[in-house]
């Protein structure tokens, strides 16, 4: 049966989704606006329902534009992967491994990773996967990445396959001139009313905030959910209130001095961090033999993710 829509139909809506204007829409697609209004209208034609309207933003998908785009999105993000792979294939003789990193979208360490990749594994080549960062499992599990950096605890599913990288403080960060920057440690205690930065730590269940933090005497007052790590690191920098991360993730900010660390509660804590696969996929494959350099990397180096001074392993 053929399909009644095109991949160039499909394309339009996921950009439409994003940008909600046919101007903004011609420049991401490089065509003329005449020709998104046409590509839009002939997808309507074709199925006889509108597929957009107008909102408060400006152009939205309507409730069967959305139903598409959710179609849409990860189909044409696998057919563009497949297309990198054979083309990489092609030329280099090399497997590209879709890696990616949960958490925090910080890649400092990433040269020196790739040096040794270099070294161990020249016919493996890295495409980061950026959805990995919110949904690592999820992304492994339907295919779109390969490996994915993770801390925690080992889940018990059958499904992965982990390899351990090391372990890591998990900090509590502000900047130099922040009155906890005296302190020694920082936890429920003593973080009164001041600002807590929170962003979707959260791998696993037991590293929400009062877990790690300590549960408060009153409730955190001023606890400001951010959208990504890296908005709590600018506005940290600048001042305002204090963030909990991974030490390795903030190793810039430490190494430069413009953030300092404390450890959260009086004894400390550290994370788990690890390499994992699908546990289908062959060890001595692409994917195994990535999660196999990313181990080694981590042990030859003896400093792994920070690349600055791994500590606490």
């Amino acid at each position: 049966m053929l399909s009644r829509l095109a991949l160039h139909h499909l394309s339009l809506l996921c950009v439409l989704a994003e940008t909600q204007s046919i101007t903004a829409a011609a420049g991401r697609l490089g065509i003329t606006q005449s020709a998104v209004s046409h590509r839009l209208r002939e997808a309507e034609r074709r199925l006889a329902v509108k597929l957009t309207q107008r909102g408060e933003s400006g152009l939205v998908l309507t409730p069967e534009g959305e139903r598409l785009r959710r179609f849409a999105e990860p189909v044409l993000e696998e057919l563009s992967r497949l297309e990198q792979d054979i083309l990489s294939s092609g030329k280099k003789g090399q497997a590209v491994v879709r890696l990616g990193l949960a958490t925090y979208s910080r890649y400092h360490w990433l040269p020196s990773f790739f040096d040794h990749l270099a070294r161990v594994a020249p016919d493996l080549t890295i495409d980061l996967a950026g959805r990995a960062t919110a949904r690592p499992f999820a992304s492994l599990a339907e295919g779109s990445v390969d490996v994915v950096m993770v801390y925690g605890r080992p889940s018990t599913m059958r499904r992965f396959r982990w390899r351990k990288l090391g372990s890591d403080p998990l900090v509590s960060v502000m900047s130099p001139n922040h009155r906890l920057a005296a302190e020694s440690y920082v936890d429920s205690t003593n973080i009164e009313d001041e600002r807590l930065f929170t962003y979707p730590l959260s791998v696993e269940p037991g590293f929400e905030w009062e877990v790690l933090l300590g549960r408060p005497l009153v409730p955190f007052r001023r606890m400001t959910p951010m959208p990504t790590p890296e908005a709590v690191i600018d506005l940290l920098r600048a001042g305002y209130g204090v963030g909990v991360f991974s030490r390795w993730a903030i190793e810039p900010e430490l190494a430069d001095g413009t953030l300092v660390s404390r450890p959260v509660g009086p004894e400390g804590m550290a994370l788990d961090w690890w390499a994992v696969t699908r546990e289908r996929d062959p060890e001595d494959g692409p994917a195994g033999r990535m999660a196999d350099a990313l181990t080694s990397w981590h042990q030859e180096t003896e400093r792994g993710l920070a690349t600055l001074g791994f500590e606490g392993r």
